[in-house]
């Protein structure tokens, strides 16, 4: 009786054993390229006849079929569900990559794999677990790389800008996405720190979206109010220009692209507004406004090499860098409203 009943459980554990199985393929492409900063959506196959936990994890390493190798710090990018038993089930697994997740090219001898596996709290011996590699050898690869844009200030370092008046900027850019900008004047008293001991008032702020292309050279314009403080009036900070790109693909600002030169973003100095008591006014006879055809008269041209025209809060409006063989300039496209004509050290005031 005793040894019928061995024989039936030992022959239900020997049933036990075969039907409780498991096992996970890897169906994504290999290698796979990830941004640091970014997530990875894999795709595997698995069946199982319970419910498994399942471990999904980045390892570096300098063997191909070994998980763990050479690891080294930083690689445990990793997710743990629990699957529930079925035949042939397709899932998905998400990474999300640390933006300061080290790049594969920064890796010596060594390079990253992809973990993947299932095991039950049935089978104690993890050797007894299922993994997905490819071959029964092999982890499939995955390659991290920088963000997919780049942006480079190409205006001159230091540049210096009147309050009231704009001033357009020059950069390059590459960008394999449709990408936002952000272009802001800060106060630092480092020029490599974003912010610093930042002073109010230094919120010239531009945020346009640039599209997808390769080595694009482009402007950005930025307005500085009439109101701004001279850079004169700072103590112990200077005015820094911020210019970056970024994607919403990209959840960590840490993995945006920047224009800082080593490190360093470029100077601008702000200089304040001349008040018209620092001026001469012109003679009639060599300027005025005429009222009839909307336009300013010009007598002089030898005297008058250049004309710059002003709103009423202290912003450039209008600009004529060479008035060489120019007797009427046409104002009728500006609003009506109280303006200050200049040239060099004169000035003209008019109602248009």
């Amino acid at each position: 009786m005793i040894k019928t009943l061995f024989s039936f459980l030992l022959c239900l554990c020997s049933i036990y054993s075969i039907t409780a199985q498991y096992s996970i393929s890897y169906d994504s492409t290999d290698p796979v390229t990830v941004v640091a900063g970014q997530s990875i959506t894999l795709n595997y196959t698995y069946t199982a006849s319970m419910q498994v936990g399942a471990q999904f994890q980045i390892f570096e390493t300098d063997d191909a079929g070994i998980f763990g190798g050479t690891t080294a710090t930083g690689t445990a990018a990793a997710e743990f569900p629990t699957l529930d038993a079925g035949t042939d089930i397709m899932g998905t697994i998400t990474l999300n990559i640390p933006a300061n997740f080290p790049l594969s090219s920064s890796l010596s001898g060594t390079e990253y794999r992809i973990f993947g596996k299932l095991g039950s709290a049935a089978n104690s011996d993890a050797t007894e677990d299922a993994d997905w590699r490819i071959g029964g050898t092999e982890y499939p690869i995955i390659i991290v790389t920088s963000p997919p844009y780049s942006i480079t200030y190409d205006s001159a370092n230091p540049v210096s800008v009147e309050a009231g008046e704009s001033i357009t900027l020059n950069y390059t850019y590459s960008a394999s996405m449709d990408v936002a900008t952000q272009f802001q004047i800060f106060e630092a008293d480092v020029p490599g720190i974003f912010g610093g001991t930042t002073a109010n008032g230094t919120g010239v702020l531009v945020t346009p979206t640039v599209t997808a292309g390769t080595d694009v050279a482009t402007t950005v314009t930025l307005d500085i109010p009439s109101d701004f403080p001279a850079s004169s009036s700072l103590s112990g900070t200077k005015y820094y220009i911020f210019g970056k790109l970024s994607s919403a693909e990209n959840s960590d600002a840490s993995s945006d692209a920047d224009w800082s030169v080593a490190g360093e973003y470029p100077e601008i100095t702000v200089s304040s507004t001349l008040s018209i008591n620092d001026f001469t006014a012109f003679d009639r006879d060599k300027l005025y406004f005429n009222n009839t055809s909307t336009s300013l008269v010009i007598n002089d041209t030898n005297e008058i090499k250049s004309l710059s025209i002003y709103n009423i809060i202290g912003k450039k409006v209008f600009e004529l860098e060479d008035v060489k063989n120019t007797t009427n300039v046409d104002l009728s496209s500006l609003p009506k409203g109280l303006y200050i004509a200049r040239s060099d050290s004169k000035f003209l005031k008019f109602i248009r």
